[in-house]
């Protein structure tokens, strides 16, 4: 699949006045993932990977799988790519990108090239005590409200959702945090199959979590 979207256009479709595309300075996205944190060791209590063996597959299979994905349906890889992207596994990721890498398939190869792991997780502290646990993320997606989501044209459109996740352990206990996001997801169609061509997210008040 040889195709050359240009980032150029989800920054175009940004320039709508769209409130979801704002993203937090603090929050790791793979729009920033390029410039990359400076190289920082994990604190002693951070598990390493002998505390949990290394899975076989990523979140013990729950996580959707990107051949499951009608790539003709905007809908269906817009949400597939939301869920994706909040899919971690503390006892295989080091970073919230890994999950980003892994939704590389649903993407455009210029936006796929733009997923780069950093040295360092800037969701370390959320992540400390799911990964005591072994834990994986479990995610869900709802459409969000507002006038973000639109048809840009037959062939470009903009998704917006409301992702929410919680952790499942692995030891039997409960594993601690939960989290929820306004994601926007960019895309265009390329010879009848839709792919990602930007994505950016921000962590959701309390308040609005909850409505």
């Amino acid at each position: 699949m040889s195709r050359h979207p240009h980032l150029i256009t989800a920054l175009a479709l940004c320039a709508v006045p769209l409130t979801a595309c704002s993203t937090s300075p603090a929050q790791e996205t793979s729009a920033s993932s390029s410039a990359a944190a400076p190289a920082s060791s994990a604190p002693a209590a951070w598990p390493t990977s002998s505390s949990f063996p290394t899975p076989e597959v990523p979140g013990d299979g729950t996580f959707p799988r990107v051949q499951d994905v009608d790539r003709t349906d905007v809908d269906s890889t817009a949400r597939a790519a939301a869920l994706l992207l909040h899919s971690w596994d503390t006892a295989s990721d080091r970073t919230e990108t890994a999950a980003a890498i892994r939704t590389k398939p649903l993407m455009s190869d210029e936006w796929a090239a733009h997923q780069v792991e950093p040295e360092r997780n800037s969701s370390q502290g959320a992540w400390l005590d799911p990964a005591s646990h072994g834990a994986y993320s479990r995610a869900q997606a709802v459409p969000a409200i507002g006038d973000t989501t639109r048809d840009v044209a037959e062939d470009k459109a903009v998704r917006a959702y409301k992702v929410t996740w919680r952790w499942a352990s692995r030891d039997g206990e409960p594993a601690e945090g939960t989290g929820t996001r306004h994601v926007t997801i960019y895309l265009e169609r390329h010879s009848g199959t839709w792919e990602v061509v930007g994505h950016q997210s921000h962590d959701l008040p309390a308040g609005e979590a909850t409505s």
